[in-house]
Order: structure tokens, then C-alpha cells, then sequence
């Protein structure tokens, strides 16, 4: 296969196509610096300055977010603790606060709404927001960035910054934000593009993942301007139609079929919960509580989205040093699954109790699948059923006003409790977040 050649591949537009009347879109991207990190550091000033890095819980050994000094230091996120020690030998390990950072999406949510009316989350601590016809409110990029910026700060402190990208693009202007120095305002624009996508790496470029950008490389592909230049027999060769097209846009810094046409679904289709210690467990009664644990948040989750489920599955993972041991059993049943105990008694009594167990556990993997709207379900005749139905639903109400875990089972009263975790990419935002944000 040949390397890029020398002048720009692209397709002729008519020349009696007539000039689009179409309002010129404007996007801008607005990302919290080290977003994790940074909220810990606002929290307490002791921490501001220095190099965090954010794990899990106490006793995790993962970096699941690193402050800007730490980054600075060489510690990506994913690093090993031992392997961002070496690199950093005063780094401050602090836990995750996850209900914070949820509670600081949620405001930074409100901020967006109010200065636009069209925002679509991206991840928990970014968002796109459309500005296409609030030229008189924003009649600058500058002027918005700055205005965004100064919002953020008086909602959820000074020590929080961000970046903000702007373009004509979702793609430009992420690609903006991901380039530019911590805490600036950058606009790409027809005049400047070309430059931007010259200098842009692929992890930079929204969409492009670590395989295909490894792929592009062997061509000797590594900035999106230069994929202008590779035959079309090339590049579908190397990475078949769809992908061809896809990158002849990113190419050209085009919305690409991921901004176009976002996956869509009236609602979740499965919910699950998994656990990873940091140690070998074979207690019978701390597994039966850590999966009652997690059965509560998945059904808490299920309830509030209004759905039931008919599959239930349970994975665990464990074994001793150099041997993993993995299991993993699903059942499904005829009468819709919406209460905890229901699940418990499936997953812990049905599946689980009947194997025999030959290896201590560090992972608890559970999952509720098949899921449809609770009114579409198939009625249930029991009496019973309902009455325990009636029950949980004023069971809801107090969980609604006071939070979860607030009404729980003995087995969980006394023990530690595993709160709800939110992922970067806020794979749940049907459950998390307003709809308008979605």
C-alpha cells in the first residue's frame, strides 16, 4: 500500500449547486480542567498546587484522575499508584467524591441551559453547546468563552477552570479544547482550520480511536490533514467504506457520522453494577452483602426509569496470584423483575447458591437485561405480588427525599456501604440527568 501522496484527494462540488441560505452553525466545547481532581482541590485548599491523584476508594491502587500539577509530572489517567509514586514521590492520593462530582454536573448543566437552548452532555465534565442564532448575545466566541467561564467560577469556585473550544464544527471544536493550554478560549474557523488539522494528533480527534489511529500511522497517517492526500483505493483497503468516509470528513474537519447520528434509544436496555476490591475475598457473608449491595443501586435505577427486566446475570471474577478464576451464570424468567429482593433471590439463591464456589472472589459483577417500559410489561395476577409492588413504591418516595440506602435490609445496616459510582462518559444519563441535557 502507498503512502500519502502529494496533493489534496477531495470531490468536486457541481458548480450549479446554489448557494446555501442555511444560518452557519456555531458550536462551542466547554471541558473542566482535571475535573475530578480539581473539584477535591476546590474543596480543600490544602490540596490546591500540588500533584493529586484520585482512586476509587481507600486501598485502590488505580489513578482514575490526576490534578493538572500531577499531569504535568507524567501521571496519565489509568496509571498505576506505584508507577505515579516513581514519577511523583509527593503525590497526594485522595478517594473519589462521587455524589460531588454528579451534584457539580448537574449545576454546571444549569449554567449551559441558561446561555443556550440547545446542549447536549458529552461526558461529565463536558458539554457541547449550540450557539448558532445568539450572534447578538454572543456576538464573539471570545465574548462567550469568557462569559462561560466566569460562570463556572462563581458556581463552583475559583480554583475551577476549563477550556473552551469553538467552531462551525462539534468536531473542530472539541478538537479546539483538547489542543489548547489549560484554561483558554480557542476558535477554529474556515480561515484557520487547515493549521489546526496539520497540527492535531488523533487522540485529540473525537471519534478516532487508538486501533484506527494505529492503522492510519502505517500509511504514515498521523495528523487529520494529511489523510486529504491518501487515494480512496487506500484508505478502503486499509479500513473499508464507512471508515473511508468517515475520516474524508474528519479530513476536512467535518461533523462525522458519530456527531450526525448519536445513538439513540427510548430507554436503557440493560443496568448493571460491578465492584472490584483490593483484596481476595472468601467470606460467604461479605459476598452475600456486597451483592445484595449492588442489586439495590441496580434496582434503584431500574425503578426511577420506570422499566422492568426479565434477565438477570451474575459474574464473578477471582482466583490467587497468576491463576484468574472467572464464572459467570444468566437466567431469565417469565414475570418482570422491578424489586431488589426479587433479584437477590435469583442471582444469590438460584444461581449462585447452587455452584459450588472453588476460588476466592475480588470482583462482583451484577446485571438486570431485557428490559422493556414497566407498562408494556406483561400484568402480573399475583395479589401478593402487588401487594409487595405497593410497598416498594412508598419505599421510593423515601428514597426520593432522603436518598438511597436510606430504607435497607438488616444485612446491610451495620456494614459499609458501596455507594453509587458515575463514569466519565455517563453511560446512564437517562437516569442521572434532565432530559433537555441529553
Amino acid at each position: 500500500m502507498s503512502s500519502f501522496v502529494t496533493r489534496p484527494v477531495s470531490a468536486q462540488s457541481s458548480p450549479s449547486a446554489p448557494a446555501s441560505t442555511e444560518r452557519p452553525m456555531r458550536w462551542a466545547h466547554v471541558d473542566i480542567n482535571s475535573y475530578f481532581a480539581t473539584l477535591l482541590q476546590q474543596e480543600n485548599p490544602a490540596l490546591r498546587g500540588k500533584p493529586v491523584g484520585v482512586v476509587k476508594d481507600v486501598g485502590r491502587t488505580c489513578v482514575i484522575a490526576a490534578s493538572k500539577e500531577a499531569k504535568k509530572l507524567g501521571i496519565p489517567t489509568g496509571c498505576g499508584l506505584r508507577e505515579a509514586r516513581q514519577k511523583a514521590p509527593n503525590l497526594i492520593v485522595v478517594p473519589a467524591a462521587f455524589d460531588m462530582y454528579l451534584s457539580a454536573t448537574r449545576r454546571l448543566c444549569q449554567i449551559f441551559a441558561n446561555l443556550s437552548p440547545e446542549v447536549h452532555v458529552f461526558s461529565l465534565d463536558e458539554a457541547f453547546i449550540n450557539l448558532t442564532g445568539c450572534e447578538r448575545l454572543y456576538p464573539t466566541g471570545q465574548v462567550f468563552g469568557e462569559l462561560v467561564q466566569q460562570q463556572i467560577k462563581a458556581e463552583l469556585g475559583e480554583w475551577v477552570t476549563c477550556n473552551v473550544g469553538l467552531s462551525h464544527t462539534r468536531l473542530l471544536a472539541k478538537m479546539a479544547g483538547e489542543m489548547a493550554p489549560k484554561g483558554s478560549i480557542v476558535e477554529i474557523t474556515e480561515d484557520n482550520k487547515i493549521e489546526w488539522l496539520a497540527r492535531a494528533t488523533f487522540d485529540q480527534v473525537c471519534g478516532v480511536g487508538f486501533r484506527l489511529a494505529a492503522k492510519l500511522e502505517r500509511i504514515g497517517v498521523t495528523h487529520p490533514w494529511q489523510i486529504n492526500f491518501v487515494p480512496d483505493a487506500d484508505l478502503e483497503k486499509l479500513v473499508g467504506p464507512f471508515w473511508a468516509s468517515e475520516l474524508r470528513k474528519i479530513g476536512q474537519g467535518e461533523e462525522t457520522h458519530f456527531f450526525t447520528h448519536p445513538p439513540s434509544k427510548p430507554y436503557m436496555q440493560s443496568v448493571g453494577r460491578s465492584l472490584t476490591g483490593y483484596r481476595l475475598c472468601d467470606d460467604e457473608r461479605v459476598i452475600q452483602r456486597v451483592m445484595y449491595n449492588l442489586i439495590m443501586e441496580v434496582m434503584h435505577k431500574v425503578r426511577k426509569l420506570n422499566l422492568a427486566g426479565y434477565r438477570v446475570s451474575l459474574g464473578l471474577r477471582g482466583g490467587r496470584s497468576g491463576d484468574p478464576q472467572y464464572w459467570y451464570q444468566e437466567l431469565r424468567v417469565g414475570e418482570p423483575i422491578r424489586r431488589a429482593e426479587v433479584m437477590f433471590d435469583l442471582l444469590y439463591h438460584r444461581l449462585y447458591r447452587s455452584w459450588r464456589r472453588t476460588f476466592p472472589i475480588i470482583k462482583i459483577s451484577v446485571r438486570l437485561s431485557d428490559l422493556h417500559p414497566w407498562e408494556t410489561t406483561q400484568p402480573v395476577l399475583w395479589p401478593e405480588w402487588h401487594q409487595r409492588e405497593r410497598v416498594a413504591t412508598a419505599l421510593d418516595k423515601l428514597t426520593a427525599r432522603y436518598g438511597l440506602f436510606t430504607v435497607r435490609p438488616g444485612t446491610l445496616l451495620t456494614k459499609h456501604l458501596i455507594q453509587p459510582e458515575v463514569t466519565g462518559y455517563l453511560g446512564d444519563k437517562n437516569y442521572q440527568l434532565d432530559s433537555r441535557w441529553q
